[in-house]
């Protein structure tokens, strides 16, 4: 097993075949290059959903999302981002991943981890961009870092699925699952100890305390901020990638590509997390 730093923080791991059961010690140095990191690629790899769900569990207890009607038919566990059905048939297909976030970040325990496996990749398009909110937060002035450090952000995924899909509306039991949430918008790593930004585009409903047009401002020149070039890495799919992400200091967001001529398929699972400050749950 080789690992290799990519762009400014993420890494390739090479030679590894996933598709077998992996012992804890085998684990142990991925999931060390997971928290070194933060995002992590592993090249040429032939998973099926039992497989890829299998491998995800050394990160933690999986967890089933809220959107039902993308979830895998025979493995609830996996998410279906394509846009194609399980029959090959094109259908439309908008996840919305297109604005800057972190995944789930609209409940009280947001995800710890994303695994997402490339099973179809068009030729063109269809990029992930990652930011390390980590280097985001160091970069900050000391008068900025002073006055974000008390503040807590409120997550709407209402407002997000509002905003993005008029046309598709959660349903009752959706929304009694997703009710609005208040987070730090400065986080501290529970494994590292590292501070991070724990914003995003869409999903945040206002600031805590704050007028609604200043939490705006503020949410917005933080995430011009996090997500300068600097401190963004640009994953390039390639089929058989699989791409591992700490939710817990990164924001990342999907990039377009002709829907039209080509097929993307990727498989999806999310690892349970844990609050984002003591005492919320």
């Amino acid at each position: 097993m080789r690992i290799a730093p990519l762009g400014r923080f993420a890494a390739e791991i090479e030679g590894i075949d996933l598709s077998h059961p992996l012992s804890d010690a085998e684990f142990c140095p991925i999931g060390r290059a997971f928290l070194d990191h933060a995002v992590i690629v592993i090249r040429d790899q032939r998973l099926t959903k039992a497989t890829l769900a299998a491998f995800s569990r050394h990160f933690g207890e999986l967890l089933v999302h809220v959107l039902n009607q993308y979830l895998a038919s025979d493995f609830p566990e996996v998410m279906r981002l394509s846009n194609t059905d399980e029959t090959g048939k094109r259908v439309v297909f908008r996840n919305g991943a297109e604005a800057w976030h972190t995944d789930l970040s609209f409940t009280n325990r947001p995800s710890l981890a994303t695994l997402l496996y490339g099973q179809a990749i068009p030729p063109v398009g269809g990029d992930t961009e990652f930011c390390d909110a980590r280097a985001a937060y160091d970069a900050l002035d000391e008068a900025t870092k002073n006055r974000i450090a008390p503040l807590k952000a409120v997550h709407s995924f209402s407002r997000y699925q509002t905003h993005r899909f008029p046309e598709r509306p959660l349903t009752d039991e959706q929304r009694a699952k997703t009710p609005d949430v208040a987070h730090p918008i400065v986080r501290t790593h529970p494994e590292t100890g590292r501070k991070a930004l724990f914003i995003g585009d869409d999903v945040i409903s206002h600031v805590a305390g704050m007028e609604p047009t200043e939490g705006k401002a503020l949410v917005d020149a933080l995430l011009r901020h996090a997500t300068d070039e600097r401190f963004v890495y640009r994953h390039r799919w390639r089929r058989g990638d699989l791409v591992i992400y700490d939710n817990r200091c990164t924001l990342h967001r999907a990039t377009g590509y002709d829907e039209d001529a080509y097929e993307r398929t990727l498989l999806r699972t999310s690892i349970k997390g844990t609050p984002t400050s003591p005492g919320s749950g």
